[in-house]
């Protein structure tokens, strides 16, 4: 990857987390109807720091919004705005995020930002001047500033010599180097004087031993200063290093002029001129002047700051490429392990020491996958919080109040599945706003309080990350669905024959919605059926549940991880498979239990006091050979949230630690996604193994 492919990659990452991080902030304070002085402070220096890596990178239309989101949060920290105003403000800088994301996604998808920001600025601008315009009635005229001001009034010579002997005392020539001193001009009216000024700089970093800058703190706002008497940078470092600094700064986007000079303590003496601009009181010697300390590199000052730096920071950004390589590496080792381990060949050996160096490997293999497995869980905090802008914008659409709660923020999920979960939880969200939460007149009619309530929990269960998404709106109508599915040939039940999960698992299915009209954001029947896709796509179900009048309740399972699990291997027939350990109770013996037969021929199984169905595995999955006699057989009771059955199997072969891999193209090709198989595995042997999923056979 070149230098500009890195400085893009970071400068999507960056940006998109302080975009996200900045809009969380926003619709907080929204709640509250204004900002507090620290998110005012937040904000500002967000647009600061975008305003100051757009400009670097090139991207006007981008660095000329941030700047005039960050002059209004200036003067908003200086005057806060009256409440009436930061209703339009709150609009207006969520617009701007929204942009900025926009062209950022461009950016991720190898595309240039070409949008126009003139609309938002001008919005932007007007706010401000509001805000000025207000702060001027009735201010009086500061006499003593003006006063100050007049006095102030200097030769300009003058005072480019004065800040080049200011400049000069404050940098320490180095041993074998000599002192340089740059000044450069900026195209008048480019703007960002300050963080043009600061690219400048940083493209010099590795360039020099000691450097003195004016204005000194360039991390702070001084467009003024430099604009009328430019950037002064001063350094001490060799012949060879100079001129690649000279080469560097010519560089610098929007440069109108540059002088650069070797400063020559002897010019005083020897009758010379050293003076910028004809400045004569630039000349003389720095020896007598009060002396700053240099700003040593890399040997002293800053190396010390670096490693205080390195000490203190506890945490990098690493790209999800290479840990899913590390993880699939994992994996491999797994299954080489298993190999080796349980090696037909060496079965009846009996090798002591073998076995003692076996059961070391499989523990540091074990600790090893648990903290790799570890580094690709994250919070699912980040995509919840992402919803919270759906409401907000859809609230304000369709004059609904509502707001979304949410419970248990901190479960983490593998990153891969939270990538597929985004997606999911949008149009569940929208369905909900759309569909479900009423206007508050509806609300205050049947007994409800105006605002309505979204709420998305999250929690760990059997393996499993249960996501919810509940809403207190109308509910669905179950006879509205089961006539429509009727209709549309979905079913050839009658509505007495359809249960209420078959009823309103109908909103599942592909081109299926009760609206009567398509609006902005549902009625065109594929939200859900982009909820069913994606959740497939990991491993996932989806149940619905309704009740009119009280809310709605979706339910997704998802797999904690898509990578490794542990399992009991059992045999049906020919074939292996894999029941997760999470979701077994126990094993069974089918001869020691009473059997019930129901007259539908429904099969039971009663253990302590407790009948549970049987799932007869051979029949399931079509398996030839199968063991058809329960006294031949075993029993694995499993429980999930989905319910608890018996697993009727042949026999059972011992744990695997599977390294779960998606089936095989040409299988998902011939047959689709087959009910009840997760993905499979590769055994010790060589064998292929497939892994149950256990909510979708109890479905």
């Amino acid at each position: 990857m070149g230098e500009n492919d890195s400085m893009l990659t970071m400068f999507v990452l960056e940006n998109g987390q302080l975009l996200e991080q900045l809009e969380e902030l926003l619709l907080g304070g929204e709640k509250n109807e204004k900002l507090g002085k620290e998110q005012i402070d937040e904000t500002f220096r967000v647009m600061h720091t975008i305003k100051g890596s757009s400009a670097m990178m090139g991207y006007d239309a981008m660095t000329t919004l941030a700047h005039a989101v960050e002059d209004l949060f200036s003067k908003i920290r200086e005057k806060e705005p009256q409440d009436s105003d930061w209703e339009r403000i709150f609009d207006v800088v969520l617009e701007s995020i929204d942009f900025f994301k926009n062209e950022i996604e461009k950016l991720q998808q190898g595309d240039l930002p070409d949008e126009q920001a003139d609309e938002l600025c001008k919005e932007l601008g007007d706010i401000l001047n509001a805000l000025i315009e207000g702060e001027k009635e009735g201010e009086p005229v500061n006499e003593e500033m003006q006063a100050g001001e007049a006095e102030d009034g200097e030769d300009a010579a003058g005072e480019d010599a004065k800040i080049l002997r200011d400049l000069i005392s404050r940098i320490k020539q180095q041993e074998q180097e000599k002192i340089y001193w740059i000044r450069m001009f900026l195209d008048k009216g480019c703007q960002m004087e300050t963080v043009r000024a600061y690219g400048a700089l940083m493209s010099i970093e590795e360039l020099y031993s000691a450097i003195a800058t004016y204005p000194e703190e360039v991390e702070e706002n001084h467009d003024e200063e430099i604009a009328n008497h430019g950037f002064w940078i001063a350094v001490s470092t060799t012949e060879e290093c100079a001129e690649m600094i000279k080469q560097k700064i010519s560089e610098t986007m929007f440069l109108s002029t540059m002088d650069f000079e070797e400063y020559a303590p002897e010019a005083e003496q020897e009758g010379q001129s050293q003076e910028p601009n004809g400045a004569a009181e630039a000349q003389g010697t720095p020896a007598k002047s009060k002396e700053a300390p240099a700003q040593d590199k890399p040997s002293t000052v800053k190396k010390a700051a670096k490693e205080e730096k390195a000490l203190k920071q506890s945490f990098i950004s690493v790209n999800v490429n290479k840990i899913d390589k590390l993880m699939n590496l994992v994996g491999e080792i797994v299954t080489t392990e298993s190999m080796v381990t349980k090696n037909t060949d060496i079965a009846d050996l009996h090798l002591e020491n073998f076995e003692k160096q076996a059961r070391q490997l499989r523990k540091l293999t074990d600790e090893l996958q648990d903290i790799v497995m570890s580094i690709r869980m994250v919070p699912i905090a980040t995509t919840f919080h992402k919803m919270q802008r759906i409401v907000r914008d859809i609230s304000k659409k369709t004059k609904k109040q509502a707001e979304l709660v949410i419970i248990g923020e901190d479960t983490e999920v593998d990153k891969n599945i939270i990538d597929n979960l985004s997606d999911p939880l949008m149009h569940l969200i929208r369905n909900a706003m759309d569909h479900g939460i009423e206007t508050p007149q509806e609300r205050l009619a049947a007994g409800k309080s105006e605002k309505g309530t979204v709420t998305l929990e999250a929690c760990n269960q059997s393996g499993d990350v249960i996501v919810r998404v509940m809403d207190d709106g109308a509910g669905m109508d179950r006879n509205k669905i089961i006539q429509k599915a009727i209709a549309n040939g979905l079913t050839t039940k009658t509505e007495n024959e359809i249960s209420d999960k078959e009823a309103y698992g109908f909103t599942l299915l592909p081109g299926f919605s009760t609206n009567d009209e398509v609006t902005e954001y549902s009625g065109r029947g594929v939200g859900m059926d982009v909820v069913h896709k994606n959740l497939d796509n990991v491993g996932g179900s989806i149940s619905v549940d309704s009740e009119p009048g009280k809310g709605t309740t979706i339910t997704m399972h998802i797999p904690l991880t898509l990578a490794i699990m542990d399992g009991m291997k059992i045999t049906v027939g020919k074939s292996i498979y894999i029941v997760p350990t999470l979701v077994i109770r126990e094993f069974l013996e089918p001869r020691l239990y009473e059997i019930i037969v129901e007259p539908n021929g429904n099969e039971m199984i009663m253990i302590r006091g407790v009948c549970y169905p049987i799932i007869r595995l051979h029949r399931v999955f079509d398996v030839a050979n199968g063991v058809e006699d329960f006294n031949s057989g075993i029993m694995v009771l499993v429980e999930s949230d989905s319910g608890a059955a018996c697993l009727f199997a042949d026999t059972l072969l011992g744990e695997q630690q599977a390294v779960v891999k998606p089936m095989p193209p040409y299988v998902v090709k011939s047959f689709g996604k087959i009910k009840g198989i997760n993905g499979c595995s590769i055994m010790g042997n060589g064998g292929i193994a497939l892994i149950l999923d256990i909510n979708n056979l109890l479905e």
